[in-house]
Formats: structure tokens, sequence, C-alpha cells
């Protein structure tokens, strides 16, 4: 079995796994005032450059849904694009956290929602009052923002006095394909929150709010405890975090998921129909053929809003090159396969 269906269908990585061993020896201080959390912590001001808040939870929606809460008013209104997370596929969270905040989706090409668009869609005349701006890094067509586009972006929302929230399930996919810093990423380009992932990178359930607008960090203390993510044990949550972040397993995690992804589209014998980025293929396949590859065990996704016959193929931390060869063979006529997969030629 052969599965592209997502990053969070893998497990986890080695070094994670062997962190959670370690933490589960003796005590330690309850409640995230541990020696492993606030070790995280000042991994992640070395990482980001300056002294950002770190909060450990348990999942990228709670930790979404919990900044965007702190940015915005129960009257308030967050811009996303239309294919965000937070408007898809969080069943109302941050619509719930927020006590009934607007979310305001807006088109925009592969992924990305652009200054221009942002500035339209706040200066509109609905009876809203613009809060927030959310943007998610790596998008979810698997393309990325730029430092610029980022700063853009920023820079009409704080014109607004909206804050900015990213939704960085991804992030390190994002930060391997720009080859820019994560300071440069996030709070130099304008960013006030980060929602760092970890679970689809390799770790088990772990994801932390780097908090770069530190008048925020009271509340979103006090709405984490609230929201059931203050952990009495959060060592575990956290020992994920440190080992992640140690001996940068999270960049070396995400440059083989990406390069695993370019293999992948450079010998598919399909339209790649979005640009490929991070560790996402989006492929049009004929009928016949996405058939002939579940009939033999292969896993992935229809991806209807990217149209007819597309797929989403997403390569994860421990994809391998046989993995890929397999499947590309797989959409290959019987002729065609004989003669050997694109990478073999």
């Amino acid at each position: 079995m052969i599965d592209f269906r997502s990053d969070n269908t893998h497990g986890a990585s080695p070094e994670i796994l062997e962190a959670l061993a370690r933490a589960s020896r003796g005590t330690t201080t309850s409640y995230g005032e541990d020696p492993i959390t606030l070790r995280v912590r000042d991994r992640c001001r070395e990482i980001f450059e300056t002294d950002c808040d770190v909060l450990p939870v348990l999942t990228g929606t709670a930790g979404n849904a919990l900044a965007v809460a702190s940015m915005t008013p129960q009257w308030g209104a967050v811009f996303c694009h239309v294919e965000a997370h937070i408007h898809r596929d969080e069943m109302g969270a941050p619509e719930f956290f927020t006590g009934g905040a607007k979310l305001i989706p807006i088109e925009g090409a592969n992924g990305r929602i652009g200054a221009d668009d942002v500035a339209r869609a706040i200066g509109g005349d609905m009876a809203i009052v613009p809060a927030c701006v959310s943007l998610t890094q790596a998008t979810e067509a698997g393309t990325v923002y730029s430092v610029e586009e980022i700063a853009a972006l920023a820079s009409i929302a704080h014109a607004n006095k909206c804050r900015v929230h990213m939704d960085g399930a991804r992030f390190a996919n994002a930060v391997v394909a720009t080859g820019a810093s994560p300071a440069e990423l996030t709070w130099r380009a304008g960013v006030d929150v980060l929602v760092f992932g970890g679970t689809k990178n390799g770790a088990l359930a772990a994801e932390m709010l780097v908090i770069f607008d530190r008048t925020l960090t009271a509340e979103l203390e006090l709405r984490r405890h609230r929201a059931g993510h203050r952990l009495s044990k959060m060592r575990f949550v956290s020992a994920q975090l440190d080992a992640y972040l140690a001996d940068d397993l999270w960049l070396r995690n995400a440059r083989h998921s990406n390069a695993m992804a370019q293999l992948l589209a450079k010998n598919l014998a399909a339209e790649i129909v979005r640009p490929v980025e991070t560790n996402a293929v989006f492929a049009r396949f004929a009928p016949e053929v996405a058939a002939r590859l579940r009939e033999q065990g292969a896993l992935f996704y229809d991806w209807p809003p990217f149209g007819a016959g597309v797929v989403r193929l997403v390569t994860a931390f421990d994809t391998t090159e046989e993995e890929i060869d397999a499947f590309v063979r797989a959409t290959l006529s019987g002729e065609a396969r004989d003669r050997g997969s694109p990478r073999h030629r």
C-alpha cells in the first residue's frame, strides 16, 4: 500500500519516540513549568531570533482557534483564503472560540491571497470590524508566501488595525522551500502569532503557539487553559517539540518530504495543475488511471476544487524513492510499464 492521502497518515520520527521515552523517566514539574518546556521556549527564541513566547498545544485546530480568538472580538472579522483550513476544515472552531466573529474568505490564485485583495475586503461596505488577517504557510495548494508577500499583507493588516495570524501546520516545508529564515518569514515580515506545526512533519500530536506580539501572551495562556490544552503532563508534548527542533530535525524532515514531492511531480506522466513548492502534488489523472492505482492499493484523495480528475498526493518525512517509483509505474499502461518508469529511462 502506498499512502499519499496526507502527511497525517504517517508515523513519528524515531528521534521523537525516543524523546518521549526519556521524558517518562523520573518526575518533574507539571503544567508546562518543566525543564523540557522551558528548553523548547529558549530554542524557539534562538530559531526566531527574538524574545517570543511559546505555548504548546495538542492540535493545529486548537492553536489556530486560540490565536485568532486572542486577536478578534466577537464583533470582529477575520480575513483568510477561501481554501484556508480555518475556513473549510475546523468545524467553526475560530467562530466558536471568538464567540461569533465572522470569517471573510478571499479568492486567490494557488492558495495565496494578495495584499490588494485584502485591502479591498477590509475596505468593503460590510458592517464588520476588521480584526485579523490569517495566512496559511505553506498554503492548502502546497505553495508558499514569499517574505515580500507576507510583508505586504502584514502592512495592509496593521494599517487597518488588524493583527496577523499564520497557520504554520507545514511551516517547516515553507522554510525549506523559500530558503528564508524563520524570523524573515514571521515577525520581521509582520506576523503576530505563528501556529508552528509538528504533527504533519514527524511528531505524534504536538503544535505550538509562537507569540511574537507578547501583549497577547497573558490572554492566550488563559484561553489555552480554558480550552483544555494546558496539559498536566505537558512534558510529553514538549518532549516531541524538543526533539523536533534539536539538530534541525524539523528542517531535515521537511527537506526530505519536499524532495520526494519534486521527484514524484517530475516523473508522473500526468498534468501537474499547481506549482509544486512543498510536499503536495496536485495532478490530473484519467478516470481509468485513478481506478487502476486504487485497485493496486494506492491511497490518495480526489481534489475537485482544483478541477475534474484532479487528485492530491502528499509526501512525508518517511516517503521513499521506492514508493515514488512504484506509484509512477502503476500509473502507466502495461506496455509503458514494461519499458520502465520515467525515472529509470
